[in-house]
């Protein structure tokens, strides 16, 4: 078994980033691996210009992952995240020791300054399509010159080093490697995310969701995660407020505030937000739900909404766009819209008219063959054995 190196860089906020990699070294654990482990969190207190000159090149990172590999005997360096602190020096490192690296792209960040390709309320791929200074005029980074400046700086440095052509990448699908186009990797993989099945999905959905909040009431829709323009959360409450059926936003983001004005102002009594939950908590809200709402604006990178709602037999009613709308079969798994308020009000209406049982045992039965850990696993180690030549 390969002696695995996880190396990730925490954001400020938490996000899906961190629940990837955590569930990667829980599966790699099970399956026999010694894991070890190397993280920074930008929380840290090193100071802005620090930052910014630590995320072209960290010395110290650098140093430290050359150790590791050596005094752990590391088989394979993978990489999460490396934005600012840990930069892309861990490659330069795990190279020069001459141990396989292989990054999972979460974002768009290597073609896209923001990470989204998106821009000003719209899809935005002019920097692949012209240039990047495209971002610069857009501020696309934060809203920052100074660091749009750097992350497109950054990028280029260390294309024009060739250190990529020496890096593994993992692609969540196939529509992202082929956004993703034109890095020149060493070696190019895909390999969704996963997640572990919660305790109600692996018996009975129904009787587990009559334990959960709200069962007991009328039924529920839930929105679950960011409650941001880039999740489609206006479009989503627009739609609840014409069909009057009772929807439950569980999340925080930056359009809470205006959301809970839209439903004061409306008067609206079918629409609740519920703020943060633990993972724990949304899971078992997620689990009473008659189905899951997804309209991203945006490609997104994968959807891990999505299999945690099918890990529980929940359908999901998504906008048939991106990532979120490939994870979806349209009237097997769940429905399908077009991104619109008016297209998800009839999708709820054609859901109510739908088998929600078969729905279900379809989602769940989508989970346990493509999205489990057992089947995850297996393509990792796949992925690794390919890259230290076990495999051959």
């Amino acid at each position: 078994m390969q002696r695995v190196l996880i190396v990730h860089n925490h954001y400020r906020i938490p996000g899906g980033e961190d629940v990837v990699a955590d569930n990667e070294e829980k599966l790699l654990k099970s399956h026999g691996h010694e894991l070890f482990r190397y993280e920074r969190d930008n929380g840290e207190p090193v100071g802005h210009i620090r930052m910014l000159l630590s995320m072209f090149f960290s010395l110290r990172t650098y140093r430290e992952i050359r150790q590791l590999i050596r005094e752990k005997k590391i088989d394979v360096v993978h990489v999460h995240n490396t934005l600012f602190l840990i930069s892309p020096s861990v490659f330069y490192a795990a190279v020069k020791e001459g141990v396989p690296v292989v990054q999972t792209l979460h974002n768009f960040r290597l073609r896209c300054a923001a990470g989204t390709f998106f821009r000003n309320g719209r899809v935005c791929e002019d920097c692949v399509e012209k240039c990047g200074c495209c971002a610069l005029k857009g501020r696309c980074y934060r809203g920052s010159l100074l660091q749009t400046a750097a992350v497109l700086l950054m990028n280029a440095v260390h294309r024009l080093s060739g250190i990529w052509k020496k890096v593994n990448f993992i692609y969540l699908t196939e529509f992202d490697r082929e956004k993703l186009k034109g890095l020149h990797c060493k070696g190019s993989f895909i390999k969704p995310n996963f997640c572990f099945a919660a305790e109600a999905g692996k018996t009975d959905t129904e009787a587990a969701a009559a334990e959960k909040p709200g069962a007991k009431e009328e039924p529920y829709y839930l929105v679950l995660g960011r409650i941001e323009h880039l999740k489609g959360s206006a479009l989503i409450a627009k739609a609840f407020a014409k069909n009057g059926r009772r929807l439950i936003f569980a999340g925080s983001g930056e359009q809470l505030p205006a959301l809970k004005r839209f439903i004061e102002r409306k008067g609206l009594k079918n629409i609740e937000t519920v703020g943060q939950l633990s993972h724990e908590k949304a899971m078992e809200l997620l689990a009473g739900a008659r189905a899951l709402i997804a309209a991203p604006q945006w490609y997104e990178t994968f959807g891990m909404g999505v299999i945690e709602a099918y890990s529980l037999g929940v359908p999901v009613i998504a906008a048939d766009f991106g990532n979120v709308g490939a994870l979806v079969k349209d009237g097997v798994t769940g429905v399908k819209f077009q991104k619109s308020s008016a297209g998800l009000y009839r999708a709820v209406e054609r859901f109510e008219k739908a088998d929600r049982g078969r729905l279900s045992e379809n989602a769940r039965r989508e989970y346990e063959e493509k999205y489990s850990p057992e089947v995850n696993y297996q393509m990792l180690k796949k992925i690794y054995d390919e890259m230290t030549g076990e495999g051959s």
